[in-house]
């Protein structure tokens, strides 16, 4: 398991432009879990719900969302338990669905959002599809295969205690800060960032924001049937390196999906879509949101 250390990249001109666009923040209780969001754009625009990973937060959006903001109402919460959101005890994959489709209803009432998650957020937009499918106007999973081998798990291992480690300083926390399952990134500047936002000062030194018991609940490893029951449109993508989509993963989506769903497949790109190519991820979002709302205009004319 590798860590991450800390870089001096700097940050392209791109990043500084997408770190300088004006965000909202704020918090909503649903069912007694005050969840945090960060949200871009105009709220009249279509709303478009990015999920994050497992132990992650809003902040893994925070180069990707400004550039998808001047034609969507981007809406990024902090999945209960994770990033800012309160540590509710409550962390079922459903219970994540409802969250977010909570979110979206109170900032875009009426508005069908497009929603687009990776890796657990992937399969928390299954879920949501899932219980709320006809009032979605699409899902994207980026990098959460449909149906992983049997025996295999992904689950992070990041804390083995319910008990969250304390770190004597910032910076020895910051030191341990690592991406799972473990890559190079090819964008040092963005790894940072989600590092300075994944810790927070406690009683005798740092930890980690998340809470340890939302990591440890099992999950389901296939979705197929889900997915062809969708109502609303769904693409699937994911990074050609990824060893999450590793060959079995990609050879049985293709068998499956081809013909189905779009299939996207981002270049150069492992696990973490936005930590290595975040602006190939950008377009091929923005290709496919564009295609789905053509055709919505061409259903109702």
């Amino acid at each position: 398991m590798s860590t991450a250390t800390r870089n001096s990249q700097a940050m392209p001109a791109w990043a500084q432009a997408a770190l300088a666009v004006p965000n909202r923040q704020g918090f909503i209780d649903v069912d007694g879990c005050a969840v945090n969001y960060l949200a871009w754009g105009d709220e009249t625009l279509p709303p478009l719900a990015l999920i994050h990973g497992n132990a992650a937060s809003a902040e893994w959006w925070r180069f990707v969302a400004p550039l998808l903001a001047a034609e969507y109402h981007v809406i990024a919460p902090d999945l209960g338990g994770m990033g800012d959101s309160a540590h509710c005890g409550r962390y079922e994959r459903e219970r994540y669905a409802e969250q977010v489709m909570a979110v979206c209803d109170k900032l875009a009432p009426g508005l069908p959002p497009f929603i687009a998650g990776h890796s657990l957020g992937g399969y928390v937009g299954i879920m949501a599809g899932c219980a709320y499918s006809s009032c979605m106007a699409g899902l994207i999973v980026l990098d959460s295969p449909a149906r992983e081998p049997e025996g295999t798990v992904f689950a992070p291992r990041v804390s083995s205690s319910p008990v969250p480690k304390i770190y004597p300083d910032r910076a020895s926390a910051l030191q341990r800060f690592m991406v799972l399952p473990p890559q190079d990134v090819n964008c040092a500047f963005y790894l940072d960032h989600i590092a300075d936002h994944s810790i927070k000062q406690a009683s005798g030194g740092w930890r980690w924001k998340f809470d340890p018991a939302a990591l440890s609940h099992q999950r389901r490893i296939g979705f197929v049937q889900d997915l062809l029951n969708m109502y609303c449109p769904v693409s699937l993508m994911w990074g050609e390196l990824s060893v999450r989509f590793d060959d079995y993963s990609r050879k049985m989506t293709r068998e499956l999906f081809t013909g189905v769903f779009p299939l996207v497949e981002i270049p150069n790109a492992r696990h973490h879509l936005m930590l290595d190519e975040p602006i190939a991820l950008v377009a091929a979002l923005r290709t496919q949101l564009a295609a789905w709302r053509l055709k919505q205009v061409e259903m109702r004319n």
